[in-house]
């Protein structure tokens, strides 16, 4: 009896997992992870051809961005996808199965983002500045997973996948712009912990980075919540 129903639940789940990993790489998933490979592999090149000796810093902003380009387009047109696919409907048919989906989404994605920069991380460590490969991997998927879910927030606003791309673009140059004034601050989305300012203790540099990360955890959690609540409403989406 407990075997058939483990293996229900297995089944279940398995059927989820693959159901869900169609959807994440269908469309243009490919092109964005092309992308993130191309872009990587150019600057590592650059970085291994030169003379210059890099530190820890200088990748941190690539690792970043890359993993940004591998959670930006299931993030921003998932609710579209569904809602092409007529697999919205059917969503919101079954009670609080819509959370369950999104959940088990938004997580694969991350784990991939996360299996993906870890390769990465480890080429990156192997070729051009030693450095532990885990710790920068976490370090970059926390901002990574803030604006996947910030992203996931707003298509549950929007519900247009162009729409919610323009706005997450428009808050990305925002957040470049103030990169300057707010290099030292907290609220920097985009803070580099690896960044030491030289006129600033490194005690004092550590509380800014463990604040800016607790913020981050924070908006991941909150902007989850959100858009799941934003989901509760049939109508806007069917």
């Amino acid at each position: 009896m407990k075997r058939n129903i483990l293996y229900k639940y297995f089944n279940v789940i398995q059927k989820m997992t693959v159901y869900n990993l169609k959807i994440i790489f269908a469309n243009r998933f490919f092109w964005f992870l092309i992308g993130s490979v191309g872009f990587y592999s150019g600057l590592s090149l650059i970085y291994i051809l030169s003379n210059n000796i890099y530190k820890v810093q200088d990748l941190y902003g690539t690792f970043i961005f890359t993993g940004i380009l591998l959670v930006f387009y299931p993030s921003v047109f998932g609710i579209q996808n569904d809602q092409d696919s007529r697999t919205i409907e059917i969503l919101f048919g079954i009670p609080d199965y819509r959370y369950k989906v999104w959940l088990i989404r938004l997580l694969m994605i991350f784990i991939i983002t996360f299996l993906v920069m870890l390769v990465y991380t480890s080429i990156s460590s192997l070729l051009i500045i030693k450095f532990r490969i885990l710790e920068m991997t976490s370090q970059v998927m926390l901002p990574v997973m803030f604006i996947g879910t910030l992203a996931f927030m707003m298509s549950t606003v929007v519900r247009n996948g162009n729409g919610t791309a323009v706005i997450m673009i428009v808050i990305g140059i925002f957040f470049l712009i103030l990169s300057d004034s707010l290099s030292r601050s907290q609220w920097n989305i985009f803070l580099n912990p690896y960044d030491l300012p030289r006129d600033m203790n490194e005690t004092a540099w550590n509380l800014i980075t463990v604040k800016n990360r607790i913020i981050l955890t924070t908006g991941i959690i909150l902007c989850l919540l959100a858009g799941l609540y934003n989901l509760q409403n049939r109508e806007k989406f069917i």
